[in-house]
């Protein structure tokens, strides 16, 4: 072997061996090590403002837009003084939340922000085991044996009497066998100090590190650690800030955790902790005057805290630190000891925080234009971050069950009758990419349906191309193949849906435009036809109904193909959705809609919601493009399809008591149809009615009857079908 040749070689595996991708990387880090190793020692003690703010969310899948649940907001008082000792006063607190009558509630116990520096292991909440397994931090000594680092990005930092450059390191795991992080570290291009630290966290006993004696412990641990990292996600961005010109201490901290069920593709459940530093004083030298609290106040021990004991209201705390409800009105002082010091916490009763006026401004349900872009940046890069890792540090199965919604296990209306369905996904190796299969079979219906879904679901979009044969809603309005309205049909023989059985192939285009609207764009082509037959439901027939439903609405076969624009924005209080469509096949057709929702609280403790909405077509008549009113979407004194038309209107008003679980409702719905185009004839048909809904909407009863010569009662009891 040539001489020169082996030399290229061996500088080329020791290079590939390397952690880090080039010289400057590694002298960097070189630098940032030690300074991370040596901290700050010139801050001998600080106080700020703290304004923690939770959010809850819910969302569909990795490109949607996040619809707002609820809001809880706290301003504090923090001491920080060396080594590590720590005080924190609640002066505030304020919620709402996008449910009537919830509220949200939060009883701090330990330190739920990092104060100072990362230690050589990474912990959120403070050192309260979250993870159980701590994360290697990428500048602890010896890290380089688990980490791979490169230097990605630089940018200029304007900070009072300095601009700071601070450099990019992008830093990813090299092992599956630890509990690690991945994500970019931002370092003072001058003083290799960390300015900012956004990550997620990978690998192994992240959340589940018991080991038991046995090889059967080790196994279940195992088994559980991986259950719990396919449904939680926890990632972090922490941001410091240049005081006085020398000290970089705590800016802006964000936590979130992505809960999403393993075999449901269609569903996440972020929740945001975003905790805000202002108002900071540095080397004031005012120590900390931590309360006295007995030395027979019960004590708890937990990991990483020492000596933890409470006081709560005027008596000692007996009941355990899990029962928030009773000490959110007492209000606590909790003190322990943990790493490098001790710490109190302060949080005055419930009745005390919710009458600080000092707040600058009302509270949004949803984020701020700048948080939410913050937190859609640090997202994206999240998501593209844990793309970029193999499957064995992620954990993610390249083949699995999966499932857009729960009825696609199971669902039941008038077209099919109980059905059962099957979805499996496949991920071939590329970035977002998936490929989705469904089965089902309905056992009214007696056909076999299917459909095959190339998807690609990146964080700020989604494409997907289906080949299907399966049954179809013809109502964008009321949709009919939902869970709630397969409960309905299954015990009540009601079914507001209409349906068409359709085989072909579809292109469907989604994204978010900025914050408040989504964008969807549809094209498909196919063999449309009817249902084959009526179910019959057997449960209604046992619970002393007669089990018949009505007829689905007609249905001209053909081939037709269709393409779809649709925009959907807002939300709560107000949200709207507006559509247009075009049919073009054995017959040509063209129809749009526009549908409103608006909820306020008026006089006294009424809870009025309004919504409407205004449908019309144009061109040859397709009876599987009609309008339809009646039912519980428009009419609620008619049964669904009870009239139907080219073009139609819809209103409706209801009145309820807000703040209650239990809440009376009154209401009032109106309507017209035109059989063609826009020619409305007659009178409108109107219905009244009155109910009782509890948890806000989720579930109601309801009884309503037209306006009308010997119009008769119709009652109705719907779950989940909010307005």
């Amino acid at each position: 072997m040539d001489v020169s040749f082996s030399i290229a070689l061996l500088l080329s595996l020791q290079v590939q061996a390397s952690p880090y991708a080039d010289s400057a990387t590694a002298a960097l880090i070189a630098r940032a090590r030690e300074r991370h190793r040596q901290q700050d020692a010139a801050v001998h003690d600080y106080r700020a403002t703290l304004v923690s703010r939770l959010d809850a969310q819910l969302g569909r899948g990795g490109f949607a837009r996040l619809v707002p649940l609820g809001v809880l907001e706290q301003k504090s008082q923090l001491q920080w003084q060396a080594p590590n000792d720590l005080k924190v006063v609640t002066i505030g607190e304020r919620a709402r939340t996008a449910f009537r009558g919830a509220d949200m509630n939060a009883s701090w116990t330990h330190p739920w922000f990092v104060p100072r520096f990362l230690g050589d292991s990474i912990r959120l909440l403070s050192d309260e085991g979250f993870p159980e397994r701590a994360a290697v931090h990428p500048l602890a000594a010896g890290a380089d044996a688990y980490y791979r680092y490169a230097i990605v990005d630089s940018l200029q930092l304007t900070v009072p009497g300095r601009t700071v450059r601070a450099i990019g390191v992008r830093v990813t795991p090299l092992r599956a066998d630890a509990s690690l992080i991945a994500g970019v570290l931002w370092l003072d291009a001058q003083t290799a100090e960390t300015v900012r630290l956004s990550f997620v966290f990978i690998g192994k006993r992240l959340w589940v590190d018991s080991i038991g004696p046995t090889h059967g412990d080790t196994a279940r641990a195992d088994r559980d650690d991986a259950l719990v990292e396919r449904i939680l996600r926890v990632s972090a961005d922490l941001e410091y800030g240049l005081y006085q010109g020398r000290f970089w201490l705590p800016f802006r901290q964000a936590v979130t955790l992505d809960v999403q069920l393993p075999w449901f593709k269609n569903l996440i459940l972020p929740v945001h902790f975003i905790t805000t530093f202002s108002d900071v004083r540095v080397n004031e030298q005012q120590p900390i005057v931590f309360a006295d609290i007995p030395a027979d106040t019960t004590r708890h021990p937990r990991r990483g805290v020492r000596d933890m004991r409470r006081r709560c209201g005027e008596r000692t705390a007996t009941d355990s630190l899990a029962d928030t409800l009773s000490d959110s009105k007492r209000g606590c002082i909790t003190q322990g000891s943990w790493t490098g010091g001790r710490f109190e916490i302060d949080v005055p009763p419930d009745s005390v925080l919710r009458s600080y006026a000092g707040w600058p401004d009302s509270l949004r349900l949803d984020l701020t234009p700048d948080d939410a872009a913050r937190l859609a940046d640090l997202r994206q890069d999240v998501l593209n971050t844990v793309e970029r890792l193999p499957d064995s540090l992620t954990g993610r199965p390249r083949l699995a069950l999966a499932f857009e919604r729960f009825t696609d296990i199971w669902r039941d209306n008038r077209a099919e009758g109980v059905s059962l369905g099957a979805g499996y996904e496949w991920r071939p190796g590329p970035a977002f990419l998936s490929v989705l299969a469904r089965a089902r079979y309905a056992f009214t219906d007696q056909r076999l349906q299917g459909a095959v879904t190339l998807r690609r679901d990146a964080p700020a979009s989604r494409l997907d191309v289906i080949a299907f044969r399966e049954m179809r809603d013809a109502d964008p309005l009321a949709p009919g193949l939902t869970f709630a309205n397969s409960l309905s049909s299954l015990l009540f023989a009601r079914d507001d849906g209409d349906y068409v059985f359709t085989q072909g192939g579809e292109v469907r285009y989604q994204r978010p435009l900025g914050t408040g609207t989504d964008l969807r764009l549809d094209a498909q082509y196919g063999d449309e036809s009817a249902p084959r037959r009526l179910a019959h439901s057997g449960v209604n027939d046992l619970l002393g109904g007669s089990g018949r439903f009505q007829p689905n609405g007609p249905v001209l076969p053909g081939k037709y193909g269709v393409g779809t624009v649709e925009l959907a924005g807002g939300g709560r209080p107000f949200g709207w959705r507006w559509g247009v469509e075009g049919t073009a096949g054995t017959r040509n057709h063209a129809r749009s809609w526009f549908t409103a929702t608006a909820r306020s609280r008026v006089v006294g403790a009424l809870d009025v919601t309004a919504y409407g909405w205004a449908g019309a077509g144009a061109g040859d008549s397709l009876p599987q493009r009609d309008f339809r009113l009646g039912g519980e979407k428009t009419l609620r004194g008619y049964p669904a399809g009870w009239i139907r038309g080219e073009s139609a209107w819809a209103l409706g008003l209801d009145i309820g008591v807000a703040g209650r679980v239990l809440s009376p409702v009154v209401f009032a719905d109106a309507g017209q149809v035109a059989v063609r185009e826009l020619r409305l004839t007659g009178r409108p048909a109107v219905s009244v009615g009155a109910g009782a809904s509890l948890l806000g909407g989720a579930v109601r009863l309801d009884v309503a009857r037209p306006i009308a010569p010997a119009a008769q009662w119709r009652w109705s009891l719907v779950i989940g079908a909010r307005r």
